[in-house]
């Protein structure tokens, strides 16, 4: 079964050997999420408890996941026009700084939050507002830190410049 990054965009290759030149990250953010949302599920089921019970619920679930969808969409379109790989395990060839990536560094990763927060509500999965912050932390620590690393290396100043001028998240 392929999975989203290589099918949503091509594979963008020099046809030099990069084995070496990417993040480092080998468990791609969207499984992380979706493992997340997946034990926030289960600690539901065994010890959930129901606090979402008003009309907004599913409107404000909705927004967010449409949100989340559209700059998620955003995000991608702009990496195939820059013709740079959207997987985190594949070399960056170029660095993307306009769209979404002009208001933050990381609009990926908040379009994905957007998504599991929104399903969180839809759902009324209250662990899932717990898993919240050790979630951003995972994907802070073990994808954006290094993701961040290797850009510098990979772009030197301009990255450096962007980094300056650009929030990581908003």
């Amino acid at each position: 079964m392929s999975d989203v990054d290589d099918t949503v965009i091509q594979d963008f290759d020099d046809g030099a050997d990069d084995d070496q030149d990417h993040p480092g990250i080998f468990i791609k953010p969207p499984y992380i999420f979706a493992a997340f949302f997946m034990l926030a599920v289960v600690l539901e089921y065994f010890w959930g408890v129901d606090i979402f019970r008003w009309g907004a619920q599913l409107t404000i679930g909705v927004l967010l996941m449409s949100f989340g969808a559209g700059t998620l969409t955003w995000c991608v379109m702009r990496f195939g026009n820059a013709q740079t790989n959207l997987s985190p395990s594949r070399p960056a060839h170029a660095l993307v700084t306009d769209g979404p990536y002009h208001i933050s560094r990381n609009p990926i990763y908040l379009s994905m939050i957007a998504i599991y927060l929104g399903l969180v509500v839809v759902f009324d999965i209250v662990w899932g507002l717990v898993l919240l912050v050790p979630l951003i932390y995972v994907i802070k620590t073990f994808v954006i830190e290094k993701e961040e690393a290797y850009l510098e290396r990979r772009f030197g100043e301009e990255y450096l410049e962007f980094k300056a001028s650009t929030r990581r998240w908003l």
